[in-house]
């Protein structure tokens, strides 16, 4: 703590000096919320432009902009936004510089061509010019994925460098690092397991979403505590001019969304998602319902205050049985030894969040966000099979095989948060940004497998953090060197320097590079070997251990096709010099607390990732190919081998593509091709005999081995998914939202597994009791046949 509170001594010293100097070498600077007309939401990526100098500025996630260098005398700015009318404001600098009021651009009538471009925009978001791996993604771009659902996590799964984990989980993978090496912030909240347990979802709902950013790796050091991606999500204030509002029913599931005004100077907003999902109902038995909830209220003090409170909820009780299923399967294909087949997943997972934010513009060259929230996530999962058949020896006589496993894994976090940062124009083309951040958490781990107790943890750190960044921008060149500097009250401060770079190239080229270090004290254990199907990230701290720890080294490069259009190439190495695994099968003769459980290790990810994204008349989206390598290696384990990652995908191709035939009618297509994982082939069994005292049997329980570490790979994986979205004319539709009141209804029709007929093999399961089928193995798929989704929207 000492150390911390000497830091920010240095810092406070040394602000006033660099600020002091800054304000002596320019001249005068004007700042201020580029908002929308109607709403008063705030623009993010709207560019402001001075005319007599040729310079532009963008408008960061907040919607705030600061121009720096303007002399004395009359100036025009112009502010302009996609899908908005250019607006010119006049300022007159006399002796000082000026915090100007909200400008507030009016919403203009867009042809097919520019109202459907549902790729990432170039250059929207706050540092994309110096970013090398971030993608804006925004609520339409997620809409026009049939797969995703309207779900941002799936649509990620989209995006070159980012992939899924098991069939069933939502975790995702980010350039060959782990699932609990991704940060998720929800207006800068950092959410824990933000994910729905049955559908594979996310617990966000994209009508409260004004902007997705999503960084895959070299990002700043404003983030810290990950080690391979950020996703920034950003909501909406609420509109504070008159009530609007969405309603959607659906086969999957129902939401609704109201934005209105509060007073004279505050606006609110409410959302809410309820989910249920009749072909699990129907197929595997589920008894299942999940729902998410938001709430954001926004109050506008003055020109240079704003005051925002924002709330989530969402909560989960899930259990799929998946007896039914099996044996009808077994019926289909003659065998009856599913009869006695028992398979449950109960999921019980509940979060919740609340920050409090305080924007604060002090003078035109100086502002400051400060923010206090409270997340956390509480999570019950018990996976059993108990699987029981007689089958018939070689001596003629009948074998009782029985197989039954069990795991059961409690975790709850808890995270106090108070964090700010300053960022100050020094001079133009010159901003400095500085930052502070406290958090005080609550980590309770418990797990049983089999039935017996592995261990139980439960630890209270404290962590405390620094960061600074100077983004300088010359001519063609922006330079953005930073350092982040990390203690998680356990040990030393940690230091992670990075920076970022990128050149401007006749011809709409530029080059982009990003070097950093990155540490995390929070990492969550590897139980896909144990469960039947991770399905959140089991989050401790690593108390007692070295921080997993990566390095990131990218290059890139970019062309600007056309004002929508840019072709990308990223080469990136990740030197990832320490990271963990989870072995919760170690052997003691005493019980281990789950910490002492860990094995350190090292790996390494590299590859290259193409993409096209934009769009040409009425069609728009992206294309991207991805080639990756990635591994690990732990010394005590397979002989200290070196051996491909669980997750990594040799080659991915990805397509999303819309065409607007109408203003009213639209078409949405997604296409995916990823080659299999690796897996452990299960080579070699052992059997365990047991007496049944209510039987009176002897039994024999089978235990498979494999001959090594992911010494074989899954077959690839091919998906086909299609929609169509109409805005309706005519009808009951149409008369059913007129009697609502409702300015606009859309039906819209999603066909799922368009190649069903090419069957996508997730497991195989080996077969062991039937002697004409030992040493074999049945493969299994989950996109039996398609799936058709029918939603009906309705807008007030």
């Amino acid at each position: 703590m000492q150390k911390f509170l000497k830091y920010c001594v240095l810092i406070c010293r040394v602000l006033p000096i660099m600020v002091s100097i800054g304000i002596n070498a320019q001249r005068y600077a004007v700042s201020g919320y580029i908002v929308d007309q109607k709403t008063k939401e705030t623009l993010i990526g709207a560019t402001v432009f001075e005319a007599s100098s040729g310079i532009g500025v963008v408008s960061d996630i907040y919607g705030y902009f600061q121009f720096a260098g303007l002399s004395k005398g009359s100036h025009t700015l112009t502010v302009s936004y996609l899908g908005y009318e250019p607006f010119e404001l006049k300022v007159e600098i006399v002796n000082k510089s000026l915090i100007l009021p909200e400008i507030r651009l009016e919403q203009k009538l867009m042809d097919v061509e520019e109202a459907t471009i549902i790729a990432a925009r170039p250059d929207v978001a706050a540092d994309r010019q110096v970013e090398t791996s971030m993608i804006e993604l925004s609520a339409k771009t997620i809409q026009s994925i049939p797969t995703a659902g309207n779900d941002v996590f799936s649509a990620i799964k989209f995006m070159p460098g980012i992939d899924r984990t098991e069939p069933f989980s939502p975790l995702y993978t980010a350039r060959g690092g782990e699932p609990g090496e991704n940060a998720v912030l929800l207006d800068g909240i950092m959410i824990y397991n933000p994910y729905h347990s049955s559908i594979s979802s996310g617990i966000f709902n994209t009508q409260i979403m004004k902007s997705v950013d999503l960084l895959v790796g070299g990002f700043g050091a404003e983030y810290g505590g990950r080690n391979s991606s950020v996703m920034y999500i950003t909501t909406r204030d609420g509109n504070s001019s008159e009530l609007h509002g969405e309603i959607e029913p659906s086969t999957f599931h129902s939401k609704i969304f109201l934005e209105f005004p509060v007073g004279g100077r505050g606006s609110a907003m409410v959302a809410g998602r309820y989910f249920y999902d009749i072909f699990s109902e129907f197929i595997f038995q589920s008894r299942s319902y999940f729902y998410d909830f938001n709430l954001s209220y926004t109050y506008r003090l003055n020109d240079r205050n704003r005051l925002s409170f924002k709330y989530f909820q969402s909560r989960d009780r899930n259990i799929v049985d998946f007896n039914s299923f099996y044996k009808i399967l077994g019926n289909t294909i003659g065998l009856d030894i599913y009869d006695n087949f028992n398979f449950q997943l109960i999921n019980r997972w509940t979060n919740r969040a609340a920050t409090l934010i305080h924007k604060w513009v002090i003078n035109p060259r100086i502002y400051v966000r400060s923010q206090l929230y409270y997340s956390s996530h509480e999570s019950n999962n018990l996976s059993s099979v108990d699987f029981r058949f007689d089958a018939p020896t070689e001596q003629g006589d009948t074998a009782y095989l029985q197989l039954t496993t069990s795991s059961d894994f409690v975790n709850h976090l808890s995270d106090i948060c108070g964090k700010t940062f300053i960022n100050f124009m020094v001079f133009r083309g010159n901003n400095i940004r500085i930052g502070a951040e406290t958090n005080s958490y609550n980590f309770e781990n418990g797990a049983q497998i089999n039935g017996v107790d592995q261990g139980k943890l439960a630890r209270y750190p404290v962590s405390y953090s620094l960061f600074m960044e100077d983004r300088l921008e010359a001519g063609p060149v922006i330079f953005r060197p930073g350092i982040r500097l990390n203690n998680n009250g356990f040990g030393n401060w940690f230091w992670e320097p990075r920076v970022n770079a990128v050149v401007s190239l006749p011809a709409g080229f530029r080059i982009k590079g990003a070097w950093g270090r990155y540490s995390q004290f929070i990492i969550s254990m590897n139980t896909n070997e144990v469960e039947m199907n991770q399905a959140v990230d089991y989050y401790f701290p690593l108390n007692r251990y070295s921080p997993s720890t990566s390095v990131h080294y990218i290059l890139g490069l970019e062309k600007q096709l056309n004002p929508q259009s840019i072709l990308s190439l990223d080469l990136y190495y990740k030197d990832i010099q320490k990271v963990y695994t989870f072995d919760i099968n170690q052997a003691s003769d005493e019980v281990l607390a789950l910490s002492d459980k860990l094995l350190p290790g090292r790996g390494e990810a590299y590859g290259l990732e193409l993409m096209l994204r934009g769009g040409v008349g009425n069609l728009s989206g992206w294309a991207s190919y991805g080639l990756a390598w990635a591994t690990r290696q732990y010394p005590g384990l397979y002989d200290g081998r070196s051996y491909p990652y669980d997750y990594n995908r040799r080659h991915t191709l990805k397509v999303v593509a819309n065409v607007a035939i109408s203003s009213n009618l639209e078409y949405n297509a997604s296409f995916i091709y990823m080659s299999g994982i690796p897996r452990s082939i299960e080579q070699t069994m052992q059997t365990y005999y047991y007496y049944e005292p209510v039987s009176g049997q002897i039994s024999s329980f089978p235990i498979w081995i494999p001959a090594g570490k992911n010494t074989a790979r899954m077959p690839s994986v091919i998906n086909l998914d299609m929609s169509v979205r109409k805005k309706l004319r005519e009808g009951f539709g149409k008369y059913a939202a007129d009697k609502f009141g409702a300015s606009e209804s859309y039906v819209t029709v999603t066909i799922r597994n368009l190649t069903f007929f090419r069957r996508n093999v997730e497991y195989f399961y080996p077969i062991a009791g039937v002697d004409r089928w030992n040493g074999k193995y049945l493969p299994i798929g989950m996109n039996l046949f398609p799936m058709v989704g029918l939603s009906y929207t309705i807008k007030f």
